[in-house]
């Protein structure tokens, strides 16, 4: 083989590369967009219909009783104004600012005090990682998997802390987060209807996985394992372009 034919399959595998790549971040993109889509649908979109079913009651209730009719105008504000705040919450947790800015952990410390200072469970945090930044993409989705895993355990767990870790290992961060609550069964609970399901697909999206451990009167437990070495290349990839 020729030098021209040696440069000719290192182009030819470079390419093939670049196009894994861009697939990979357009098929992250697309499964984000899915689960955005998701929560608009299960809280912003349900509040609303909530509030047009209420409003469309007291039309037809003003004639034959309008106290009922009022008490009904009152649930439709209600719902109105809840489909308002989910809406507010899910554009403001989508990317906060420092995220961008300061990065991941940044980002986290800000996430445990919002929740800290709302009513709720008392929360914990450990942190034993060797990074300073990791590329957008598996920050947006750490971040989002924390968020979701916390927002769970205060709605659902009752539970009177949480604790939350990040852990290096070597190439691999491991990311939990655990309450000692009401639990569940996971074979007979719908994990999509208890806020779990984009904890699991975000973990995939980033060449990871997430497990949740619980049981009735025991706690929930999610573990998440992310690969980072994908993460160091990338670090590398942009230091070396700039």
């Amino acid at each position: 083989m020729t030098d021209r034919d040696k440069t000719k399959e290192q182009l030819i595998q470079e390419v093939e590369v670049l196009h894994r790549r861009i697939a990979e971040l357009q098929n992250l993109y697309e499964r984000e967009r899915q689960l955005i889509v998701y929560e608009i649908h299960d809280g912003f979109v349900q509040d609303v219909n909530g509030a047009l079913l209420h409003f469309q009651s007291f039309q037809e209730l003003c004639k034959e009783s309008p106290q009922k009719a009022w008490e009904t105008f009152d649930r439709a504000f209600r719902s109105l104004r809840r489909g308002v705040g989910e809406a507010r919450r899910v554009l403001n947790g989508l990317r906060p600012p420092v995220l961008d800015e300061s990065g991941i952990l940044a980002a986290i410390a800000c996430l445990l005090s919002e929740f800290r200072n709302s009513q709720g469970p008392e929360i914990k945090f450990h942190c034993d990682v060797q990074f300073d930044r990791l590329p957008a993409p598996i920050e947006s989705a750490l971040f989002r998997i924390i968020q979701g895993s916390l927002t769970n355990a205060r709605q659902h767990s009752k539970s009177s802390k949480v604790e939350v870790k990040l852990v290096q290992q070597g190439n691999r961060l491991r990311v939990t987060v655990e309450d000692w609550g009401i639990g569940f069964d996971p074979e007979t609970v719908a994990i999509g209807r208890l806020g779990l399901h984009g904890v699991q697909a975000r973990a995939e999206l980033i060449g990871g996985r997430a497990l949740i451990h619980s049981a009735p009167g025991e706690g929930t437990r999610i573990e998440v394992e992310v690969p980072l070495d994908q993460a160091a290349s990338q670090n590398a990839d942009n230091s070396n372009s700039n």
